[in-house]
């Protein structure tokens, strides 16, 4: 097809989806079921792309319009008080929608004509959101925290089913293998519901199509026992990360995210990669002093910080494997633990000094990551002096943290200081890098 006139098909069909969802609105439909209905209506024209479009211009074109046109409902009054409603009834801050088209023509691009690599991603972002949040809206009763608030369990249960149908339906009607299918389905339902459970204002709108794009393009040519492997290593970290509150340190949200990012360590580099995680876990049991009928303290903001780092080195991993990554993996996890230790030891350990704060988390943090490395290494890619050298860059970053903190035990703003606790370890592991490369 000419792609002028398939984006002119899109626009057209766009348009008079929402003015009809504008005029069921008007008769009193729910808000939340006029925005889904947006939602789930533009998703079910995007799947018609691989047949409209044979390159991403065009997509990329339709997504650009789209997000100005999204944009101007919700920042120009007229059309916000004519036409936004449609959107943006809902008293959720939430930019979902404007993501939801950059989301759509990234995958378009990556997918380079493979069908299933688009149409998989973009039906769970799709069908699975919408279900979910329909489904808690209609029937949610249990409920759990998360970093906007709370979501329902029945609402993250519908998702997870109906991402396991948009999985596993297009793979069947590609003839895929049967059980391989099956497999797929539950991981990336699995994966959805976790994913859209720890997002907030949209952003699962972004990180969905690309994280499921990410995986089923690893799926289609993965093995039963492979997939089994990702499928039992996936539940196993979800159970734990909600079952496992001990010194309830986290709220629901941030254990989830945690068992998504060790899932996401485990997939790109194997068992090794989990092992500075737990470590950092086990020294909360362990290593540091624990604060008694504390609060939850740890959302998914503080999640994302420490993961930032290993994140980092983890993407290099997956795109240029090399065995320096796992060693500046440890060291940014390690400083992360660093710094957690020392500001847990000015918690409990009030009459100490500053600079004994500091000793006392960096000597747990390097001994327990470095000895828990070196079991698994044994000087194959780092030297004693690489050891060395990891040391002083985490006793370093970790000291300039300590002198600009100055409200270690209680900060005005701890979203804040989660921000500049992910720069320290990042600052610390790229010094290691730019040393290591002299």
């Amino acid at each position: 097809m000419n792609p002028l006139l398939g984006i002119a098909l899109v626009l057209f069909a766009f348009t008079a989806l929402t003015l009809e969802v504008k005029r069921l609105q008007t008769g009193g439909i729910d808000p939340e079921l006029a925005r889904k209905l947006v939602h789930m209506g533009m998703g079910a024209v995007c799947l018609a792309f691989p047949w409209l479009f044979a390159g991403a211009w065009p997509v990329w074109i339709l997504a650009g319009l789209a997000g100005t046109a999204l944009t101007a409902l919700r920042l120009v009054p007229m059309l916000r008080r004519e036409l936004g409603g449609v959107l943006h009834d809902v008293q959720r801050a939430s930019l979902g929608e404007v993501y939801f088209p950059f989301g759509v023509a990234a995958v378009f691009t990556l997918a380079h004509g493979h069908v299933l690599r688009f149409v998989v991603p973009v039906a769970l972002l799709t069908f699975a959101d919408a279900a979910g949040a329909l489904v808690g809206q209609r029937w949610g009763r249990l409920k759990y925290r998360t970093l906007e608030g709370q979501k329902s369990v029945e609402g993250s249960a519908a998702v997870g089913v109906v991402g396991f149908l948009c999985s596993t339906g297009p793979l069947l009607l590609a003839r895929h293998d049967p059980r391989a299918a099956v497999l797929i389905g539950m991981v990336m339902g699995l994966f959805a519901l976790i994913l859209e459970a720890i997002s907030w204002r949209g952003l699962d709108n972004a990180l969905l199509p690309l994280a499921a794009y990410a995986q089923i393009s690893v799926f289609l040519h993965a093995s039963l026992g492979e997939l089994l492997a990702r499928l039992a290593v996936l539940s196993a970290l979800t159970i734990i990360g909600m079952v496992w509150r001990r010194g309830h340190v986290a709220d629901d949200g941030a254990r989830l995210g945690a068992a998504l990012a060790m899932y996401f360590f485990w997939a790109v580099g194997g068992w090794t990669w989990l092992v500075s995680p737990v470590v950092l876990l086990a020294s909360y049991v362990r290593l540091m002093p624990l604060r008694v009928h504390a609060a939850p303290r740890h959302n998914l903001v503080a999640v994302i910080c420490v993961s930032s780092a290993g994140l980092v080195w983890c993407v290099a991993q997956a795109f240029a494997p090399d065995p320096d990554w796992r060693w500046l993996f440890t060291l940014g996890l390690a400083t992360h633990q660093a710094v957690i230790a020392t500001v847990r030891f000015s918690q409990g350990r009030s009459l100490w000094r500053r600079s004994a704060w500091w000793a006392a988390g960096v000597t747990q943090a390097v001994l327990a990551q470095g000895l828990a490395f070196w079991l698994m290494d044994r000087g194959r890619t780092v030297t004693s002096v690489g050891f060395a050298t990891g040391a002083a860059c985490l006793a370093g970053a970790t000291a300039v943290f300590v002198l600009c903190e100055p409200e270690l035990q209680m900060p005005d703003d701890l979203n804040a200081r989660w921000w500049k606790q992910g720069a320290t370890a990042m600052v610390a592991s790229a010094a290691a890098l730019f040393v290591m490369k002299l």
